[in-house]
């Protein structure tokens, strides 16, 4: 049997068998030891250890927050006077000459889709922590489901499924709603969430690009680093016991 599988089912059948409480930490306790099994996963060693229920220290309350700076505040402040909205979508980014971004959200019923094609690479948007405008703070979902792909990425012969005729600009952010939508109402929010999206998007497409190839890179140099130099797994101790009144 596979030492992971055997470790894990062991540790689990015994759980469900004992009803137990599992403590992984080292706290300054002394523990009264009853068994003890080690078992060796890939590069490192677990160990499995019955104890005596002992007797543990009251947790410290938790420490107070930090005070807020002058600037967290006012941003406190700021956003309490504005209205909230959820933005959910799902984009698909079409790489190519021009980039087309395919989104998709549904009503508050689940039961209507719509969509939208649009010339902004939405890679970039995905960034953005929270969309605010004057009035109204978007609780952002950064994209539900985020998939990009480029030419390479479809057989031969195959192009992307982007419909002919979008008409979207070529010297602005635009995006257009798919002929297939016949009824947009009760959409405004979503709605006035992109028109900020693409107007934003027009004013900071250099910076957005930078600072998401910055973040490209910098992952792939730490996929690199650990690919050259794998990190060792830490030996583990798992500290088991039955409470008193099982």
């Amino acid at each position: 049997m596979n030492r992971l599988i055997f470790c894990l089912t062991l540790l689990t059948a015994v759980c469900r068998a004992e009803g137990i409480a599992v403590n992984s930490s080292t706290p300054a306790v002394k523990f009264s030891e009853i068994t003890r099994k080690e078992v060796t996963i890939g590069d490192h060693k677990m160990t499995i250890i019955k104890v005596r229920p002992p007797i543990l220290p009251l947790a410290p309350p938790p420490p107070a927050p930090p005070p807020l700076t002058a600037e967290q505040q006012a941003t406190m402040d700021r956003l309490a006077k504005k209205a909230y909205a959820s933005l959910n979508l799902n984009a698909t980014v079409y790489l190519g000459t021009p980039t087309i971004t395919e989104l998709r959200w549904r009503d508050d019923t689940g039961k209507t889709e719509y969509r939208a094609w649009s010339n902004a690479d939405f890679r970039y948007l995905a960034q953005l922590p929270r969309i605010e405008t004057a009035t109204t703070v978007y609780e952002w979902q950064p994209l539900l489901l985020l998939l990009a792909y480029s030419p390479s990425d479809f057989p031969a012969g195959q192009k992307p499924p982007i419909p002919k005729g979008l008409n979207l600009s070529a010297a602005t952010a635009d995006y257009v709603i798919d002929a297939s939508v016949k009824d947009l109402s009760g959409q405004e929010t979503t709605l006035a969430g992109l028109d900020y999206l693409h107007a934003y998007y027009q004013l900071h497409s250099a910076e957005l690009k930078a600072a998401y190839e910055k973040a490209q890179a910098a992952s792939d140099a730490q996929d690199r680093q650990l690919r050259l130099h794998p990190p060792k797994t830490p030996d583990t101790t798992i500290r088991f016991w039955i409470p008193a009144n099982k």
